[in-house]
């Protein structure tokens, strides 16, 4: 039986939960600080458009507050809790297997579904959204990797209105929107070992996916060989659930 796997992530997941209980933060810019309100922690998608950095200390976009209307919230570490273990409740209800990522990433079993997988995850959206409240995008890939990195393309492409599916594309369409997308993108990858895959060219996920195994493993040891291989398809990471 071929694997397929899910991977659901909640929108700006903390200013979502505040949106849920006060509706007129939509649509508005807001950021939610951390425990000292000294960084931002979370930022809606109006407060990215600013250029808005996560992590920043809140003084840098203090002077947003009265350019722009910026909403500035002190984080509520128990409502995001209450809320996160809902959203894993109401997603075991809709897979046999359940692996929690984070406080709002799931990655589910799709394997032995037979019906049309983005019509079964738009289900989950709605269902998501008219429980709770909260606004998610899943991504969907015969490897945990390629999920993660579907789950990528579903939020930053709207035309894919949440979801995307590897599923649903060819090889040409498959390697196209792998090209177009850095390869620090792909899970697990990070800054330092984007330098050096840089350094042997290997810059958009499309490079990645085609490296030589045998130099990858040379080069950088199993983990990341085992992401190549992922990348193409090849399940090698289980659910941990």
């Amino acid at each position: 039986m071929r694997t397929m796997f899910a991977l659901v992530d909640g929108n700006n997941f903390y200013v979502s939960c505040e949106r849920v209980f006060n509706p007129r933060l939509e649509g508005k810019p807001v950021v939610v600080l951390s425990n000292n309100d000294g960084c931002i922690v979370a930022r809606s998608q109006e407060a990215r458009a600013l250029g808005i950095r996560m992590g920043a200390p809140f003084f840098e976009a203090k002077h947003f507050v009265q350019s722009h209307g910026l909403i500035w919230l002190s984080s509520n570490y128990t409502l995001y809790g209450d809320m996160s273990a809902r959203l894993m409740a109401l997603l075991g209800e809709l897979s046999p297997h359940q692996e929690i990522y984070s406080i709002d990433e799931c990655f589910l079993d799709l394997s032995g579904m037979r019906l049309d997988l983005i019509a079964q995850a738009q289900a989950m959206r709605k269902r998501i959204k008219h429980y709770l409240g909260l606004p998610t995008c899943i991504g969907i890939g015969q490897s945990k990797t390629l999920a993660k990195l579907a789950n990528h393309i579903a939020k930053k492409r709207l035309d894919y209105k949440g979801v995307f599916s590897w599923g649903h594309c060819n090889r040409l369409e498959e390697d196209a929107l792998m090209s177009s997308i850095e390869v620090s993108e792909v899970w697990g990858v990070g800054r330092r070992l984007t330098i050096k895959l840089n350094q042997l060219g290997i810059h958009s996920v499309c490079d990645l996916k085609y490296a030589s195994t045998s130099l990858i493993r040379k080069r950088f040891g199993v983990v990341l060989e085992r992401t190549v291989n992922e990348l193409n398809g090849i399940s090698c990471l289980d659910l941990e659930e």
